[in-house]
């Protein structure tokens, strides 16, 4: 199976450190936490539990077809981005799928569980793990389905309107379905020039993924949702199980994503914090950080040196975990990935890269 960062119990047994102890750099959830509505809104619904949550999201639905300038019917909710990644390839069923690697490991899983075939175009470090446009389009002819991460989890890598609207005109002509994963746009700076939330509902082989994991600091909930073509959402929408979003997701989302002076306060934040990250790792003989896109920062170690699963285990003693990005096709024990954390937290851990890192003489 394959492990995913963020998992706090497993790290305490292993490293013999607290849950609340542990400064977690492997899961890229927004520093601030909750929004503080979101916390009342979640403790008030504990009394709705013993009802069925509505199985179709429809307050959901109404309040972010208002937030996104969209029509209910372009919208499915649904229990996190992994949920809806499953039911997408199960509902269109695709032959063969194009997936740009390095990128998040559920689009590989989900295709093979339906037995689709995977044709993988890897980015190259030399490029700074830009994917490459043009080999992208080269191979849409032998697919049927074509997964991009904007921007891409790990590598941080940006696609821009014009490239995406390049690339959706090609899709339409081999005929293949674009599913567009758009989990971190939030924490684009410029995300007017990345978002393609409004061509979904004009074209029929444009989907976009949305995760409020991440920007929310929701994960323990589990909520996130597509956006398409109200013929495709219809026909992905059958085969998602009923009540798969709990009451407590369902109304934690609908204040979250109206809470606009955290949205706001956290984008700030992050610009801000990302650039004192970037800079600081910059620093550190023997660590390569890649411009970062999102809010994490993907990190290549020197050959000479330790690699990423040594310093995971080494910092995971101190309390501080990290992503090592080793099981990432495309990637080896040499790259790591680091989350945007609060000021004193990214200081703890440049502090501990910098300890183990030049003993090593890289």
């Amino acid at each position: 199976m394959f492990e995913h960062g963020g998992n706090l119990r497993f790290a305490a047994e292993k490293y013999h450190v607290r849950e609340e102890e542990i400064i977690d750099f492997s899961s890229n959830i927004n520093p601030l936490g909750l929004p503080a509505g979101v916390k009342k809104i979640v403790s008030d619904s504990f009394k709705n539990i013993i009802y069925y949550p509505d199985p179709e999201n429809k307050e959901l639905r109404v309040v972010l077809s208002k937030v996104l300038e969209l029509d209910c019917e372009n919208i499915l909710v649904g229990n996190g981005s992994i949920e809806l990644i499953s039911i997408i390839t199960l509902a269109l069923k695709p032959e063969r799928v194009l997936i740009s690697a390095p990128a998040f490991c559920e689009y590989d899983r989900s295709s093979k569980l339906t037995g689709t075939k995977c044709i993988f175009i890897n980015s190259e470090e030399e490029k700074d793990f830009q994917p490459d446009l043009d080999k992208i389009i080269n191979n849409l002819s032998e697919t049927d389905m074509l997964f991009i991460c904007n921007p891409n989890n790990p590598t941080g890598s940006i696609f821009f309107k014009d490239e995406l609207m390049r690339l959706l005109n090609e899709c339409k002509r081999n005929k293949v379905i674009l599913v567009l994963d758009e989990a971190f746009i939030d924490f684009v700076e410029d995300i007017r020039s990345a978002v393609m939330i409004k061509e979904s509902v004009l074209n029929s082989n444009l989907l976009i993924l949305r995760s409020l994991t991440k920007f929310f600091a929701l994960p323990g909930l589990r909520i996130g949702y597509l956006a398409g073509n109200r013929n495709l959402i219809k026909k992905i929408s059958k085969f998602q199980y009923p009540w798969s979003v709990n009451y407590p997701a369902q109304e934690a989302a609908k204040v979250a994503v109206r809470d606009f002076v955290y949205i706001n306060k956290s984008r700030n934040y992050i610009f801000r914090e990302r650039e004192y990250l970037f800079k600081r790792l910059k620093k550190i003989e023997g660590i390569k950080p890649f411009k970062p896109g999102a809010n994490f920062i993907l990190c290549r170690l020197n050959d000479r040196g330790i690699n990423s699963g040594e310093l995971t285990d080494l910092l995971g003693k101190k309390g501080i975990l990290i992503r090592d990005c080793s099981n990432f096709r495309g990637l080896n024990n040499k790259y790591f990935r680091l989350a945007v954390k609060k000021r004193e937290e990214n200081r703890k851990l440049i502090k501990a890269l910098e300890e183990f890192i030049y003993p090593c003489k890289i």
